[in-house]
């Protein structure tokens, strides 16, 4: 039987600034929150890929600029998760656990967390708000990255 590839264009309406920082997602959250007077929210549910089987999660605000109308959504880029997977090992160590990265996006793994802004009507000031990032001590760098160079950016359409 032929198998059928349905083959969409994804909308990638968005900016996008990436975030090295090594902290839990709601510190992090919280840090940006008090540093630059935002209000992000986590999300009720995450972000969840299926991988080998196993479903990974990934931490998801957001935050509405009331000035823009803009909104913001904080997204974690690396999940950890534990293989348990039973393997042939001829050891002591048969049952051990191995703990296992996943990014939701693959091409850049340099970053830990992503600022993702859908701004409808293109007033939200992305480089301001880099600067403004970037002055927070915990956060190593923020950048912005061109949206259309993401491989997977089906991984951050969402709502």
């Amino acid at each position: 039987m032929a198998k059928l590839i349905l083959d969409t264009p994804i909308d990638i309406d968005f900016k996008l600034i990436g975030l090295n920082a090594n902290l839990e997602p709601f510190k992090l959250a919280f840090l940006i929150n008090q540093k630059l007077h935002l209000a992000f929210r986590r999300k009720e549910e995450d972000i969840t890929l299926i991988h080998q089987g196993y479903k990974i999660n990934f931490a998801l605000y957001s935050y509405c600029d009331p000035k823009t109308e803009c909104v913001l959504y904080f997204i974690q880029n690396k999940s950890k998760y534990i293989d348990q997977k039973p393997k042939f090992v001829a050891s002591l160590f048969e049952n051990e656990q191995e703990v296992m990265g996943k990014f939701l996006i693959e091409s850049h793994k340099q970053c830990d967390y992503f600022i993702k802004i859908e701004d409808e009507s293109k007033r939200f000031k992305t480089k301001k708000l880099s600067m403004q990032l970037n002055e927070i001590l915990q956060i190593v760098s923020a950048y912005e990255i061109a949206a259309e160079t993401l491989k997977s950016p089906e991984n951050l359409t969402f709502e």
